[in-house]
């Protein structure tokens, strides 16, 4: 009787994985294949490190994106770029922005400079009144409108000043595009100074493209600045916080790292505009702004500050990139700092440290501190350069910028870059030049991933270590998440050297995007979808253990595939402390595979495994539409020292199987 309720129990069991998987998956004849596992011969160490993410503002991921700001353009800061003036993505200085006036009072609207909250954020607007009734400006977000929630809170703040008269209170009020009103208050009346006059607002019903109206009833003149609206519940409820769904998604791939804020942006569009981060700390009335490399304009309201709070909310180290004083090796001209202008870019790496890990009393640290965290965020990595060209000046410049670190500040591990392309032009640089880990870039079709799971498999095991930090197939569809897979599978083979990892890029804002090939994590103003390369991400990062396990995958002599020889990608990683056994396995052909598991070397193996599946047509990809239609499946399988699996076509599949602690 137990012999057959065990068969009946597996029978109900495949019937349960058949019925959530594709039915396109189950049609073909299976392969067959023998997975072995030599858990008592470890091949090395897995990287503590491996898993992390990029950030990169491009594609709205800041501005519009994860920095919860809900006004465009709250500053007035937009300008027309001098080099994209001809250009659709140049920005007129009151985008977003248009006069409300009701009954008889007119509103003209206009940008100065001459007398400014201060000089690092200079532009603001002068309001001119006339007449009686109400009048004043509205703010429409980004896109189009802004998405509030029924019985949700939003904290509003302004800088406001009187000019000649103006003497009456403002009305600040969420409403709709007909003029109903969602939530209204009452602030003072302006005084001729400067002063920051702030609210909360909450909204009565949902909107997804309201606007914020600020209006008086006096007339005269009113200068207004930095206008923001925040929703009270960002992620951690921090103040100038993230968006809570965006920054969930993110922490949800559990990253060790968070590579920031580039990317080429570090570039800017020139040495003129390259990001500084000196420029992104501070109260953020006073951050000086700048116009994107990717045409659009950034607030710097998430500067270098929040990224660290960022890093410090979700447990991942910070790893800052930045510029080396030669631009990016995809803008023309070229530029290169002046020799007697190099140092300040070398000290900017140093200050860096200070104002991450510096005690309070320094000049750096004190800044830290008076932001509100005067505890060392404990960085650990600093990036120097991003992609740039192999040219005299960069292999002059950068061994400088190595050494006055190793000098001031010898406990930073230093990432290098090995340059344009999978042909790591510059890696002889870093090498020579004895950096920790350098940075190797690579967006490619998903052959050329699945081709290249061996890339790593005879490079030399010494330093610089190996850092893939920008990757990605070219696409979101399934396959490319697969291949994706394959390619992280040799990666995790060979951790001991290829010790760090991120996607990219990560964001993308669906009405506004640059990057169009493939992007992580796809949003609107209210809404998110992942796609199935995420769903890999957070599989391989959640699922990893201490030590690389020797194993060997046989199919049948004669099999071929498509006139290949089949491939199928696995990865036993082994955390003895915590007795878990992960094993991963892909399958990037069009074909099912029926494997024979075999364990050896473990002691204590469960009865029943975990197993996770990712699969799905080929072409599937996911939308905001249809969110789920490609998305992990958890079942139970039986399980032990042997024990066997399917494996559907095209699919990622994850095992976790219970095993005696060490």
């Amino acid at each position: 009787m137990k012999f057959l309720k065990a068969i009946i129990t597996k029978i109900n069991l495949g019937l349960a994985i058949a019925a959530l998987l594709p039915s396109s998956l189950l049609g073909a004849e299976a392969l067959q294949a023998t997975i072995s596992i030599a858990a008592d011969k470890p091949r090395t160490a897995v990287s503590p490190t491996l898993y992390g993410v990029f950030y990169e503002d491009i594609n709205y991921a800041a501005d519009g994106g994860l920095y919860a700001e809900m006004v465009q353009n709250r500053s007035f800061e937009y300008h027309t770029d001098d080099k994209r003036a001809k250009k659709a993505s140049a920005l007129p200085p009151l985008r977003a922005w248009t006069p409300v006036e009701r009954k008889s009072m007119t509103c003209r609207v206009a940008t100065a400079t001459a007398q400014p909250l201060n000089e690092r954020n200079p532009t603001y607007v002068t309001l001119t009144l006339a007449g009686k009734g109400e009048a004043g400006v509205a703010n429409t977000g980004y896109h189009g409108g802004i998405p509030v929630k029924a019985g949700a809170i939003y904290d509003f703040s302004l800088y406001a000043r009187r000019g000649r008269g103006a003497t009456a209170p403002l009305t600040v009020a969420i409403e709709t595009a007909d003029g109903t009103v969602l939530a209204q208050a009452i602030l003072g009346a302006p005084g001729a100074a400067w002063a920051k006059q702030q609210t909360s607002l909450t909204v009565s019903r949902d909107e997804p493209k309201a606007r914020l109206v600020v209006t008086t009833s006096a007339a005269g003149s009113l200068d207004l600045d930095m206008v923001s609206l925040f929703p009270r519940d960002t992620f951690k409820k921090r103040k100038n916080g993230l968006r809570k769904d965006l920054a969930e998604a993110i922490a949800a791939i559990h990253p060790t790292t968070v590579r920031f804020p580039g990317g080429c942006i570090v570039h800017g569009n020139g040495l003129a505009n390259a990001y500084r981060w000196k420029d992104t700390v501070g109260d953020v009335a006073t951050r000086k702004p700048n116009w994107s490399r990717w045409g659009y304009y950034q607030s710097y309201g998430l500067g270098y500050f929040e990224y660290m709070l960022f890093c410090e909310d979700i447990g991942a180290s910070p790893l800052p990139i930045l510029p080396c004083g030669v631009s990016c090796g995809f803008l023309r001209p070229y530029e290169v700092a002046p020799e007697g202008e190099l140092a300040a870019w070398i000290q900017d790496c140093v200050d860096l440290v200070e104002f991450a890990n510096g005690p309070v009393t320094s000049t750096w640290g004190k800044v830290r501190a008076d932001m509100g965290h005067p505890a060392p965020f404990n960085l650990r990595f600093v990036g120097i350069g991003n992609e740039e060209h192999d040219t005299p000046k960069m292999r002059e410049y950068f061994p400088r910028f190595v050494a006055a670190m190793r000098a001031k500040c010898p406990d930073i591990q230093i990432v290098g870059t090995s340059g344009l392309g999978d042909e790591i032009p510059l890696f002889d640089l870093m090498s020579a030049t004895g950096v920790d880990i350098t940075d190797e870039h690579y967006y490619k079709p998903p052959q050329w991933f699945i081709d290249n799971r061996h890339r790593f498999d005879t490079v030399a095991r010494k330093a610089p270590k190996i850092y893939v930090g920008e990757y990605a197939s070219h696409s979101n569809t399934q396959l490319s998440a697969v291949a994706e897979a394959v390619y992280l599978a040799g990666i995790e083979r060979n951790s001991d050297q290829v010790v760090m990892t991120a996607y990219a890029p990560l964001l993308a804002r669906i009405e506004d995007t640059q990057s169009r090939k493939a992007n992580l994590i796809w949003f609107d103003g209210d809404r998110v979808f992942k796609t199935p390369s995420y769903y890999v991400q957070q599989l391989f990062g959640s699922n990893l253990g201490d030590h690389y396990l020797t194993n060997t995958v046989v199919f049948p002599d004669a099999a071929v595939v498509d006139g290949k020889p089949p491939v199928l990608a696995v990865s036993p990683t082994l955390a003895s402390k915590d007795g878990k056994l992960f094993i991963k396995v892909a399958n990037p052909m069009d074909v099912p595979i029926t494997a024979r598991v075999t364990v050896q070397g473990l002691s204590g193996i469960q009865t029943e495994a975990q197993l996770t599946t990712l699969a799905g047509d080929k072409a599937a990809v996911n939308s905001l539409t249809n969110p789920q239609q490609i998305a992990p499946v958890v079942t139970t399988i039986p399980a032990g020292a042997n024990f066997n699996i399917t494996v559907p076509a095209m699919s990622v599949q994850v095992l976790q199987l219970g095993v005696g602690k060490s």
